[in-house]
């Protein structure tokens, strides 16, 4: 459950410690600039002793803001005698830097502080782009979406503060939209759209496959749905794919991408509905591939599982390609119903869910603890489609292009990173959600500053190493029985978490379930079908309850308990 230190490369983030702090202001705690949420950095006067302080240190904060206020204690790099504090949550922080000031043994403590270069930053703060302010994915202050739904200020992916240090991406990052084609010329499109250099200028159109790729005149993509160099976008979904990526910023068109500068490598497979075949899909990742795009991103799929499709993607990471993946609509747990590209479990798949103007997983959102890996803004999305126009969409198809978007932005600053680093930033350092806690790999939203200074947002989530078995058994009929809404209870006193773990559970799937529930009936979690060797996800205090319910007919073993889990 440690946070890891800052990376080493960031000028922009510094930390700074006093030797000493004057005796009026033991108690003057300043928290008008910012910080980084629940940290502390602490001198100790004596090191010495070298644990036995620490220990002291850990005690005082333990003693002023609770036995779990404290994630880590760790020194730093290059200054052994001052120490990184992540506490549990940033609401401790006061009180936290208060006792310490006040103990005789500490020299000085204060917040994490991020500082900035003193450049004026006030022109172009936010892009010029008429319609920015409704982008609530980049900038959330709070207002309402397209529904009228009041965001949630901060539930975006925190793009700005990389605008507004002049970074907003490179041409130099090729990201291959496989889609329904991309608008070519449209406005805030048109920059960014990638031109193969094998067949511009004169060449563009000479009947000839100049660049010997066994395609003639993909200047601008390709189309594998009709086979023709026509990329161009028939339906309007690529278009809003590619907008959220890379629409150009501060042009004073429409809205903004992530990068305002990128190149988009159109690449149509889909048809003018929205459908496209095997064959396209293969065709498309490989023409990707051989385009040598740093990205492809994949707003599509389906639930039929495909070992050709696998293995082309499979191939698209031996090659270094991230490939980004919607996570799909079915509302359904990936886990154990598996949705296809996003699911083929390859180490350079990214899967996204999706997320509200609130930060709630969105409805239709499919999720998975294991199989789906981070989730960003995807409910009423205003972005580019064809012909040059907006339109709002909601889906994990909206998803999808925020982290490829922000993978683009983050190779245009770290170039050297391969897909399993930014694939792992990605997930540490996204910032925890309740509602994603038990949805997505990483439990949180994407969040691109965090993932380039490697920030990890303190959680509250329990350390896995303090779990230990405690026998419980626990078990319906065999078969279990029709009409039942029955209840099991736990009880382990003094437990601060408890989780169980099921042998077995076999359920009619859709009908029949057993549900683990908090002591006071709120639904931790829902599972129907066949399980083995099962550990749910835990409940918070020292009982739960387990609930079977069953319709009028029964097919199934039931479920068995052999054991449960605690943290004290």
């Amino acid at each position: 459950m440690g946070i890891s230190n800052f990376s080493k490369n960031v000028s922009a983030l510094i930390v700074l410690f006093l030797i000493g702090v004057p005796a009026n202001a033991a108690l003057q705690i300043s928290r008008s600039g910012a910080h980084v949420p629940g940290q502390v950095i602490v001198k100790l006067r004596d090191v010495a002793p070298g644990k036995r302080i620490q220990a002291h240190a850990i005690s005082v904060l333990q003693n002023a803001a609770g036995e779990d206020a404290v994630v880590d204690f760790v020194p730093l790099e290059m200054a052994p005698s001052v120490f990184k504090v992540s506490l549990a949550s940033d609401s401790l922080l006061d009180a936290a830097i208060r006792a310490l000031r006040l103990d005789p043994s500490v020299a000085a403590a204060e917040p994490n502080i991020i500082f900035h270069t003193f450049e004026d930053q006030t022109p172009g703060q936010t892009p010029n782009d008429p319609d920015f302010g409704k982008l609530w994915g980049m900038k959330n202050t709070g207002q309402p979406d397209a529904t009228g739904q009041v965001g949630r200020a901060g539930a975006d992916i925190n793009v700005l503060p990389l605008w507004n240090q002049g970074f907003t991406g490179n041409r130099k990052v090729l990201v291959g939209v496989i889609d329904t084609g991309v608008d070519w010329t449209h406005p805030d499109l048109i920059e960014n759209i990638y031109t193969n250099p094998g067949e511009a200028g004169e060449l563009s159109a000479n009947g000839i496959d100049d660049d010997g790729n066994g395609l003639i005149d993909d200047v601008h993509g390709w189309d594998f749905e009709s086979k023709s160099k026509n990329s161009n976008d028939d339906n309007g979904h690529g278009s809003h794919v590619a907008g959220t990526i890379g629409a150009s910023g501060n042009n004073g068109v429409g809205v903004a991408g992530v990068n305002w500068q990128v190149s988009i490598l159109p690449i149509k497979f889909l048809d003018a509905q929205g459908s496209g075949s095997l064959q396209g899909a293969i065709d498309a990742i490989e023409y990707a591939k051989k385009m040598k795009v740093s990205i492809i991103n994949a707003s599509w799929g389906g639930n039929q599982f495909s070992q050709l499709l696998s293995d082309s993607v499979k191939s698209t990471g031996d090659a270094g390609i991230i490939f980004v993946a919607a996570a799909g609509n079915d509302s359904s747990d990936n886990d154990t119903a598996g949705s296809y590209p996003a699911g083929f479990g390859h180490p350079n798949i990214i899967a996204v869910a999706a997320t509200d103007n609130q930060d709630n997983i969105a409805k239709f959102s499919n999720f998975g603890r294991k199989t789906v890996h981070v989730a960003a803004p995807g409910v009423k999305i205003l972005s580019t489609t064809k012909n040059g126009a907006y339109a709002v969409l909601s889906g994990t198809s909206m998803a999808s292009p925020h982290v490829a978007g922000v993978a683009a932005l983050l190779l245009s600053l770290r170039p050297e990173w391969d897909y399993a680093t930014l694939k792992e930033r990605l997930i540490r350092t996204s910032d925890p959600m309740p509602s994603l806690s038990r949805k997505v790999l990483s439990k949180g939203r994407v969040n691109v500053m965090n993932a380039l200074n490697d920030v990890v947002p303190p959680s509250n989530e329990p350390d896995e190493s303090l779990w230990r078995d405690v026998a419980n058994v626990i078990e319906s009929d065999h078969p279990y029985l029709e009409r039942q809404n029955q209840t099991f209870a736990i009880s382990v006193p003094g437990a601060k978490f408890i989780r169980v773990h099921f042998e077995r559970i076999d359920m009619e799937k859709g009908f029949d379930s057993v549900r683990l529930e908090t002591s006071t009936g709120v639904v931790v979690e829902k599972l129907t079908g066949k399980f083995s060797d099962y550990m749910t996800d835990y409940v918070i205090g020292d009982s739960a309850v387990i609930r079977l319910t069953s319709d009028l007919s029964v097919q199934g073993y039931g479920f068995k308990v052999d054991r449960i889990q605690v943290i004290e």
